[in-house]
């Protein structure tokens, strides 16, 4: 059975859309931790030195969708690269840099394309694929504006229609 988002009836526009935007920044929050300790934990278990810093970077540069993991994964990977303890003995720096970038591509696969839309498209009432869709074509038509902003538009368009629907 799926769960309906309640009507804010008696509610004025402007309380309905900051309901709304609160409720994504509550879910984007939830991200971030979600984000930063499963870095943190994956780093340290390697070994990879500064992992709770690289970890608070990931979950703070998290909320840009697409991009803003990648760009972690960057910076982790050459933390990796050039730490002097190794994680993997007797292999190339390279292979460990390759190890967390792939570890960073798993886990921004997991977070963009399933737990993102997942967990907004629940506290909305919005298809989670249909976010993916929108959030995919922002970014494509707006750059890095179009990822970041497009689930609040799109929200506050929701909130909007909604309200004068009835």
């Amino acid at each position: 059975m799926k769960k309906k988002v309640k009507k804010q009836s008696g509610y004025s526009l402007p309380s309905k859309i900051g309901i709304a935007l609160a409720m994504y920044a509550k879910t984007q929050l939830m991200l971030m931790v979600v984000v930063t300790v499963a870095i943190w934990i994956i780093l340290s278990k390697l070994g990879v030195q500064f992992a709770l810093l690289l970890a608070l970077m990931t979950g703070s540069v998290s909320v840009i969708p697409i991009v803003g993991i990648t760009t972690a994964a960057i910076i982790a990977s050459a933390v990796a690269i050039f730490d002097t303890i190794r994680f993997l003995p007797n292999t190339s720096v390279l292979l460990e840099g390759l190890v967390v970038l792939t570890i960073y591509a798993l886990l921004n696969i997991a977070v963009d394309y399933f737990l993102s839309p997942y967990l907004i498209g629940k506290s909305s009432g919005i298809h989670p694929y249909a976010l993916l869709f929108f959030v995919l074509m922002g970014t494509w038509i707006f750059g890095i504006w179009g990822a970041f902003l497009t689930v609040p538009a799109i929200l506050v368009g929701r909130v909007i229609s909604d309200h004068y629907k009835g």
